[in-house]
């Protein structure tokens, strides 16, 4: 598996869910148990007014939802919620609930996209093909969402398949382009390292340069700018940009954790 830093998809991940599913509206597999809708409701109550997200209420609202699910093993969103408020407390076996919510019902955005972003989090191979997965499976049912191809496009750095990351990135790019002319920095930054791990270095830094001020500290920024300037500067013969490359490199204070496949690369004698 190709190796990347992952502080890029710390920085990049999308956690779904919608205001109204939120406030335990359009549910996907309702309970036909009473017991088991009150317990849900008082969990969705204590998780709606605790804006501070105590650690303390955050448990008791898990158990909470366990315990409704417990009462009827086919209400998929009390499994969910009680994985979604695990997580909120970092607690790992968020991501056991999110999968069994997704094997019970495989057919939600929010569960999709939280469970790949909850595998996305631990970033073991495992876990990211597990991701690409839940990103395909976006694309199938939901092929109008940009969240389905952005994540495809976020997985592929790590899986190695860069072309494809980048077919996908710029699905996204239209995509959301159809809900708000203005994308978000984090997108373009995306595309400028597929981009740069494709050796499109010229449309590479035009990107990167567009989220610079954003992502200028950024390790990745750092390595995949640095990649970039320095072979268009072998280009055009610039030794101006060249230094610049250096300069950006130097910069670098973890160098051992650069990929080896681009180390090699960062040649500057």
């Amino acid at each position: 598996m190709k190796r990347i830093i992952l502080a890029i998809l710390i920085l990049s991940i999308n956690f779904t869910f919608s205001q109204n599913y939120f406030e335990g509206k359009n549910l996907y597999c309702k309970s036909q148990n009473p017991e088991a809708m009150k317990i849900f409701k008082n969990g969705i109550e204590i998780l709606y007014l605790n804006k501070s997200l105590n650690k303390k209420y955050l448990k008791i609202t898990s158990n909470i939802f366990f315990d409704a699910y417990k009462k009827d093993t086919t209400f998929c969103d009390a499994l969910f919620f009680a994985g979604y408020t695990l997580r909120l407390l970092g607690d790992k076996n968020a991501l056991v609930l999110y999968m069994a919510a997704d094997s019970s019902y495989n057919k939600s955005l929010e569960f999709k996209t939280n469970l790949a972003a909850e595998c996305l989090k631990y970033g073991n191979e495992k876990t990211v093909r597990i991701a690409r997965k839940k990103y395909t499976e976006i694309i199938k049912l939901f092929p109008e969402n940009a969240e389905g191809y952005y994540g495809f496009a976020l997985t592929s750095p790590i899986i190695g398949d860069y072309e494809k990351g980048l077919e996908n990135i710029n699905i996204a790019i239209e995509k959301y382009k159809d809900i708000n002319p203005k994308v978000k920095d984090d997108v373009f930054y995306l595309k400028g390292i597929l981009l740069s791990l494709n050796s499109k270095h010229n449309e590479a830094l035009e990107n990167l340069e567009k989220v610079y001020s954003s992502y200028k500290k950024d390790l990745n920024f750092k390595i995949y700018y640095s990649l970039s300037l320095l072979k268009v500067s072998e280009e055009k013969k610039d030794e101006k940009m060249k230094k610049k490359a250096f300069n950006i490199y130097q910069k670098i204070e973890e160098k051992d954790q650069i990929p080896k496949e681009i180390k090699d690369q960062l040649i500057f004698s």
